[in-house]
């Protein structure tokens, strides 16, 4: 799949947060339903470790997401638990690689994720959605991470052809 444009991110990011509640709700059944695998797990990922306002966050950035991806120029595949699981590992790996980085080598490694990414616009996204709102306190500055990661899993399978 063809990264999704900057101006695609906007206009959906506008598109959806323009929604009625009642919009929202049939917009997240069509994601259960279409994306049950991903539904599941933006339910239930890091369970213990998150508050309702942030698993709430997490499924709303998933949605979005869904929505960026949906954009492209290739149809969605349709991902499964195991997708799921490779992604997650695979993402897992890498931060474990930068746990004993410098705090500059760290920014480095996020500086070449996101120019290397297949999907940097829509990273960007989460990550900016992400910083914002724990700047804001909706987000312990703890979880920040882990909800990257959890995200950029959610991404990495939407993108495979």
């Amino acid at each position: 799949m063809q990264p999704i444009s900057a101006e695609v991110v906007e206009q959906t990011w506008q598109r959806v947060a323009a929604l009625t509640r009642r919009e929202g709700e049939r917009l997240a059944q069509k994601f259960a339903a279409e994306q049950p695998a991903v539904t599941a797990y933006l339910m239930a990922v890091d369970r213990d470790l998150f508050s309702d306002e942030e698993r709430e966050l997490l499924f709303y950035l998933g949605t979005v997401v869904w929505q960026m991806m949906a954009q492209g120029d290739a149809p969605l595949p349709q991902v499964t638990e195991q997708m799921l699981e490779e992604a997650e590992d695979a993402n897992l790996a890498m931060l474990e690689s930068q746990v004993d980085a410098s705090d500059d080598d760290a920014r480095a490694a996020m500086a070449n994720l996101l120019q290397d990414y297949a999907q940097p616009e829509v990273f960007k996204y989460v990550v900016e959605v992400l910083m914002e709102s724990a700047q804001e306190e909706d987000v312990c500055q703890d979880n920040l991470g882990v909800m990257m990661v959890d995200l950029k899993t959610v991404i990495d399978c939407l993108n495979r052809d």
